[in-house]
Parts: structure tokens; sequence; C-alpha cells
């Protein structure tokens, strides 16, 4: 019941996403928009929006009222399990669907623009650059969400990626954690090689605010 109710509670937003995703697809095709730029931006949109986990809840319906919302978090408090698994279910459903998203936007964006692309090695880099990033902004945005409402949750981890993006454009980040520098000036779309110091480091970094994340969810009075 826990994995339907969180595909039926977050089906809109990927709806949502997705063609949010392709309308940029179509505008990067028409105006010659960099790959890259357009890979960060549709990664930190479809991440953001899709990290609403912990035991927020979302409407099951498009343009529901915030009642019917809060009518739903309370019944999903009142079923017979932890916050915890809870947690757990959401958070997988939501990075399956951020994955899912991002393939298909990634795979739509090599077939339109396939002179941007030199190799299925290149693209695969590239894609697991753009992953990795996306679980480390997920999990952020996933934390936040623990003492955050959905507005201030969307707010915070833009500014995160910002603070983390102007860290970067000032070289204030050890090179093997600087991911911002893996997505634009050494992508394997550029350099053709994978930067797996960084990806790594992009995982730990998702790992660690999704175990302090789960901390707060089984000790935090909500």
């Amino acid at each position: 019941m826990l994995w339907l109710k969180a595909w039926m509670e977050t089906r809109w937003k990927a709806a949502w996403m997705l063609l949010a995703g392709a309308l940029i697809v179509l505008v990067a095709r028409r105006a010659a928009t960099g790959l890259l730029a357009m890979g960060i931006l549709l990664s930190v949109l479809v991440t953001v929006f899709l990290a609403g986990t912990g035991i927020e809840t979302a409407s099951t319906r498009p343009g529901e009222s915030a009642k019917g919302g809060e009518g739903s978090k309370l019944f999903t408090l009142s079923l017979p399990v932890t916050r915890a698994r809870i947690f757990c279910v959401r958070t997988v459903i939501g990075v399956l669907e951020t994955g899912a998203l991002l393939l298909l936007l990634a795979v739509a964006a090599w077939l339109l623009l396939p002179s941007r692309v030199e190799s299925v090695d290149d693209a695969l880099g590239s894609l697991a650059v753009i992953v990795s990033f996306s679980m480390a902004v997920y999990a952020i945005s996933a934390c936040l969400s623990t003492f955050c409402d959905e507005g201030w949750r969307i707010r915070l981890s833009g500014l995160a990626v910002v603070g983390i993006f102007g860290l970067s454009a000032s070289h204030r980040l050890p090179r093997g954690l600087d991911i911002f520098r893996s997505l634009v000036s050494e992508s394997p779309l550029l350099t053709h090689r994978t930067p797996w110091d960084a990806i790594v480091s992009a995982c730990v970094l998702a790992v660690v605010f999704f175990a302090a994340t789960l901390m707060i969810v089984q000790k935090r009075d909500y």
C-alpha cells in the first residue's frame, strides 16, 4: 500500500517534470543551446521537484486543495508503520522516478542533438555525472524536507545548488569534490574521460545526507 500511495502522490510531479524537460530539450534543439547547460538545468529541476520525501505527502490529483494534502499526510502518519519505513519507500520511489526521467530526457537529447555527442561512452559518462549530481541534490533536498515546508524546501535547495556552484566557480572546492567542474568544463562530452572521483564524491555526499535524514525522521517528534 505504501508503494502505491507514494506513486499516486508523486506521479503528477513526475508528469509535469517530464513535460518541462521535453520543452527544454526542444528549446535547446531549436536555439542551439549548450547540451551541458541543458543537462544541468534539467537535473536540478527534476531532482528538486521530486525530492519532497520524509513524511511530506502530495496530492493524488493535480490542483487539489491544501486541505486535501493535509488529510493525506494525517492518513499516512496514522498507518501502522514506522516513519523510517515511510521515508525509505518514498525515497526509493522518488529516486526511481528521478532516474527514469533523467534517462528518458538524456536519450531524447542524444537522439535530437546527435552532433553534440561523439560516442556512447561519452554519453554514458555524462549521464553518470548528471545522475550522481542529481542524487546528491536529491539527498540535500530530502533532508531539508524534514524541517521545511514545500516552498522553503524548494527555495533552500535552489540556494544550496547556487552556493555549491559559487564555491566551484571560485575554485574553493578540491578538484575531486568539484562536481560542477565535471558537469561543465571537464564533462565527459568534452574531455572524453569519466571523472570517477567526482562521481564517487557526489555519491558519498548523497549517502551522508540520506543517512542524516533517516536519523532525523527516526528521532524528531513530528
